[in-house]
């Protein structure tokens, strides 16, 4: 979107459109995610529900914040495997399962949800 000020100089405003950008609040630090009553520092690691801190392992964090920074997306257990574990996936087993577990018995089960037979969804 173009708009003319009133020095007649032209200025441009960018709009950016995310998958379920209406679940999530932009703040002024590009580090910080808010989702509802969550708050992910991405600098810091550190998670913050309703103010209070959540104590996460470091593949917990990890995890959560992968799924975070792509709110709406269907992603595999064998791409958050490689991502966060930065390993082959071939060997991922039960492991994201298990981390999600761990994330949502933390945090609750109202922000990761399971994709039959496709992998997770960060829906915050």
């Amino acid at each position: 979107m173009r708009k003319i000020g009133k020095s007649g100089n032209i200025t441009e405003t960018v709009l950016v459109s995310l998958p379920n950008a209406e679940s999530a609040t932009m703040t002024h630090d590009p580090n910080i995610l808010t989702f509802s009553q969550l708050e992910i520092h991405l600098q810091k690691q550190m998670i913050f529900q309703n103010g209070r801190f959540i104590s996460l392992s470091h593949l917990e964090f990890q995890t959560l914040s992968y799924l975070a920074l792509h709110p709406g997306w269907v992603i595999s257990k064998e791409q958050i495997y490689e991502a966060v574990w930065k390993e082959d996936q071939e060997y991922c087993g039960s492991a994201v399962a298990n981390v999600i577990s761990q994330i949502r018995r933390k945090i609750g089960n109202g922000y990761i949800e399971t994709v039959i037979n496709s992998g997770y969804k960060f829906v915050g």
